[in-house]
């Protein structure tokens, strides 16, 4: 017998909100770790501070999670929900970097605003998707 094939025998669909939660959480500390090692390389070869690179880029591996879930829906509402999203996501997310003290260096602010950003976009998008979503059969 054949292994069925197709993206739902690859990998478990996200089907909660804790789901998905958990999913982008892992996804960003996967990021903010890469981003911490990258930067570490960079202050041994080049010299300088630690932590002077951005930590908003600790959240653009949960853009992959996002973009599966983008796919599994058809229909033009699932573009409002991203739009809503990106724009009230972003929002929480610059707001919450203007929280935190200015002492801290640019890889923990940025990384604290991209992962409000995406957790914020995370709860937008599963209310909005469940809402307006047309799901592919």
């Amino acid at each position: 017998m054949a292994a069925p094939s197709g993206e739902a025998a690859d990998k478990p669909r996200i089907e909660t909100l804790g789901q998905l939660i958990g999913t982008v959480l892992a996804y960003v500390v996967m990021g903010a770790i890469a981003l911490a090692v990258v930067d570490l390389l960079f202050v041994m070869v080049a010299g300088g501070d630690f932590g002077r690179i951005s930590g908003w880029v600790a959240a653009v591996p949960s853009v992959f999670v996002f973009t599966e879930q983008f796919r599994r829906y058809e229909g033009g509402s699932r573009w409002a929900v991203v739009i809503i999203g990106v724009v009230l996501g972003l929002g929480a997310g610059i707001a919450s970097t203007l929280l935190l003290p200015p002492t801290w260096p640019s890889l923990a602010t940025g990384g604290v605003g991209g992962l409000v950003a995406a957790l914020a976009y995370s709860v937008l998008w599963y209310a909005g998707i469940k809402i307006y979503g047309e799901e592919r059969p």
